[in-house]
């Protein structure tokens, strides 16, 4: 019992011998500098942009050609100047009990290192931190990719020079894009050198690309549906490249390829078939209208093709797939005849009819006329009672100008002017003279009867008196003069409400032969 004790008391010394020199291989610093070591590279950390740009050196020997740029993510903490690096550790802890891939020591406290892991496994990366890269996030080491600690572990040797230094200007090659993983992931798509990394045999992908059937005419998106995966499995769709082009108005096969690749260098292809169908749409005219036009215009192919449009589907048909024909017609008309074939060979006809407009309108119902002194003359007067014809163009009174000028005389000219749209106009003229319209009528010299008596009732028979028409009669007055030579001089007066008055006189007789004159009540 106590042999098998000291066995394997033994054997488990052994295995912590060998587990506490892996660890040590594995874990502390390693640096292999002679005397004959060169550095081929100088490492310049732009910690206010987040990158680090790689320079090799010019012919002369000067760090000045700008080789490689990777994207980190720096820190408050992290120190500005000039450094070389002493050391590096295949894996390292870190701050927080966290774990760095392939680190190089810029300084104290201060490394070139992976994006953090929560235990020295390349499975446990902190996906959180990874998609923080390109931006100050770190407690004050520089943080990268796994592929770009890496390259600087092999590539840098201990000795070599890093710079930090803060600039707007990200650097000569620029910032590059950080990858992005999904929250949760815990390897670094970078960590190609990890057995068992899911990443490393995967690829982006192309979904929703797929053979189309188009119609003839139809627009064509060839980015409709489609979209790319990055190896990391996040969307890239911006990213895809097409070759390739869909003609929709040729009938026929046409190979589109699409292309992408990520941030990771890996890349994915797929080629699809877009079929063009056959036109088999008929063409259809539009502007055709019968016209009415002026005798000077030309009618000719360039005036029957003026506002004529043609489409077949939804492509539209130039001016020389229609055919135009004009036949002049003995009423002084024209008829063009039209006659469209489309690519696919369907055609449509249409008929214009084109009349020739040689008349002026006719302007009815002007005359001169005689007007109350209050009258307003304005256009809505001037055209009362007027009206307006023509043989083609449908016009109003609204269509005719009218033109008033004031003779200060009493009177007004008036001008009346209409066209019909063809050049065709006409002309009218007419006067308007205000008339005094207080009338007094039916008055005239009479031969008395034998024994009448003149009085007011007698010489006011048969005598009206009106006002622009209205009678007021009831108005007028008379006045009987006294005998003489057997006539009596009867004067007739009557006024409106502004006081114009309108006077009238007869004589009545009385026959020599008669007795005596009459008596005057």
């Amino acid at each position: 019992m106590n042999r098998v004790r000291y066995k394997m008391g033994l054997s488990k010394i052994i295995m912590g011998v060998l587990t506490l020199m892996f660890l040590c291989l594995a874990f502390t610093k390693y640096q292999n500098v002679t005397a004959a070591t060169t550095y081929p590279y100088l490492l310049k950390v732009n910690k206010q942009q987040n990158v680090i740009t790689v320079y090799k050196k010019d012919k002369s020997g000067k760090y000045t050609v700008p080789y490689k740029a990777f994207v980190c993510s720096t820190g408050v903490a992290t120190p500005l100047g000039t450094f070389k690096t002493p050391e590096r550790y295949r894996w390292r802890l870190l701050d927080g009990d966290v774990w760095g891939q392939y680190s190089t020591r810029i300084t104290k406290g201060i490394l070139f290192h992976s994006v953090w892991y929560y235990k020295p496994d390349p499975s446990t990366l902190s996906a959180r931190q990874y998609n923080k890269l390109g931006t100050a996030a770190s407690h004050g080491c520089v943080r990268v990719s796994v592929a770009d600690a890496k390259w600087i572990y092999d590539n840098c040797p201990i000795g070599t020079t890093v710079e930090i230094y803060n600039s707007k200007d990200p650097g000569p090659l620029g910032k590059p894009q950080a990858i992005k993983i999904k929250e949760g992931t815990g390897w670094d798509p970078t960590d190609i050198w990890s057995k068992g990394n899911p990443y490393n045999n995967k690829k982006p992908t192309i979904v929703g690309a797929k053979n189309q059937t188009i119609k003839y005419g139809e627009k064509v998106d060839l980015k409709r549906g489609v979209k790319a995966l990055s190896t990391a499995g996040l969307y890239i769709t911006s990213d895809i490249k097409i070759s390739g082009k869909v003609n929709s108005n040729k009938a026929g096969n046409y190979k589109i390829t699409y292309s992408i690749t990520d941030l990771l260098g890996r890349k994915a292809s797929k080629t699809v078939t877009f079929k063009v169908l056959k036109d088999t749409s008929i063409p259809v005219l539009t502007g055709v209208v019968d016209q009415v036009v002026s005798k000077d215009v030309k009618i000719d192919r360039a005036f029957a093709l003026k506002g004529v449009k043609a489409k077949a589907g939804k492509q539209v048909l130039t001016i020389e797939y229609i055919k135009t024909d004009i036949t002049k017609n003995e009423d002084d008309t024209y008829t063009i005849d039209y006659l469209v074939t489309a690519p696919n060979g369907k055609k449509a006809s249409a008929v214009a009819l084109i009349s020739i407009d040689r008349e002026a309108p006719a302007i009815i119902g002007v005359t001169d006329r005689e007007i109350a002194w209050d009258t307003v003359v304005d256009k809505e007067f001037a055209l009362k009672g007027i009206t307006v014809l023509d043989d083609y163009a449908n016009l109003e009174n609204k269509d005719i100008t009218v033109t008033i000028i004031d003779n200060k005389d009493h009177t007004y000219n008036v001008t009346y002017e209409v066209s019909d749209g063809c050049g065709n106009a006409a002309m009218e003229n007419a006067l308007f003279a205000i008339t005094d319209f207080l009338k007094i009528e039916g008055v005239k010299d009479q031969e008395l009867p034998l024994g009448y008596v003149i009085n007011d009732s007698y010489v006011k028979q048969g005598v009206k008196a009106t006002d622009n028409g209205r009678d007021v009669t009831w108005k007028l007055t008379v006045s009987i003069s006294k005998p003489a030579d057997n006539k009596y001089t009867v004067t007739y007066s009557v006024k409106d409400d502004s006081g114009n008055e309108e006077i009238a006189t007869a004589v009545f007789t009385i026959p020599l032969d008669k007795a005596e004159a009459p008596d005057i009540e």
